[in-house]
């Protein structure tokens, strides 16, 4: 259903729009449930940082009393001369330390079918291993369009919905698909506390609309090319993108495994960027 979504929400929109929303949930809930097969654990980063008892926040984790830290700042109290208080005691504790995402998703007609509804799986281990993480999506055909930003709170069914009802058209604008990651990567360092964004473009490599991007690739601070597909004419120019990029080629030879992929991606970015 997921596959032929495009398709079939044509067929029944005129007629019943009730029934066209009907559709895209249950594709969307397919998906979100193909997503879910592929996940395993992933442990995400964090930053150690210390803080007085009685400023301790709510998301510390693993918080124990800091003896130097309250000795350096509450040298009195420690020394036996007084009770110790709440703005005495420091404690360290650990924090999730936030990952700037950013997607760049080719939705041309050389991507619809099966490879869209695929794509719209990997979209969704994204979201599901960074709920809390300012992630933003750019999906590109004819032009670029700004499927979520990195500020946006929404559900992953919400965004699988979204991205299920980009319209597939004719021409692949790589250049523009790639000037508007750009500009949302920003956004998600900012809402990333200033640490630079990783950009994944999920493409087969050819565009058939604007000038060659690679003068864009420098500009990323880390790009991760996915290439689709086997078609070799396309290869140097996913290659030269991901190293001027500061980042890494994976080729997605067969379909099915791009889900499982992305998997991987999501675990070598929260391992630290390396994906060598």
């Amino acid at each position: 259903m997921a596959i032929r979504y495009q398709e079939l929400k044509r067929r029944v929109a005129r007629r019943k729009p009730e029934d066209a929303r009907a559709l895209r949930k249950m594709s969307a809930d397919a998906i979100l449930a193909r997503a879910q097969e592929v996940l395993g654990s992933v442990v995400h980063p964090t930053e150690i940082k210390v803080a007085l008892l009685r400023e301790l926040p709510a998301n510390a984790e693993q918080p124990e009393f800091d003896f130097d830290e309250s000795l350096e700042n509450s040298p009195l109290p420690l020394s036996g001369r007084a009770p110790l208080t709440e703005d005495d005691i420091w404690m360290s504790y650990s924090v999730h330390r936030p990952q700037g995402v950013v997607l760049s998703v080719d939705t041309s007609l050389s991507m619809t079918g099966e490879k869209l509804a695929l794509t719209a799986v990997a979209i969704a281990v994204v979201l599901l291993q960074f709920p809390d993480d300012p992630v933003g999506v750019v999906a590109f055909e004819n032009e670029a369009k700004i499927i979520k930003r990195p500020q946006e709170r929404i559900s992953v069914h919400q965004l699988v919905e979204r991205f299920l009802d980009v319209p597939a058209q004719g021409y692949t604008h790589l250049e523009d698909g790639l000037k508007a990651a750009l500009r949302v990567s920003h956004d998600a360092s900012a809402a990333g506390q200033g640490r630079p964004a990783s950009t994944v473009l999920l493409t087969d490599g050819k565009y058939t609309a604007g000038k060659d991007p690679a003068y864009l690739a420098p500009r990323f601070s880390h790009l991760v090319v996915l290439k689709m597909g086997r078609e070799k004419a396309s290869f140097n120019l996913c290659q030269e993108l991901a190293h001027k990029g500061s980042g890494a080629l994976r080729e997605v030879s067969q379909l099915e495994s791009l889900p499982q992929i992305m998997y991987g991606v999501v675990k070598d970015l929260l391992r630290g960027r390396s994906l060598a």
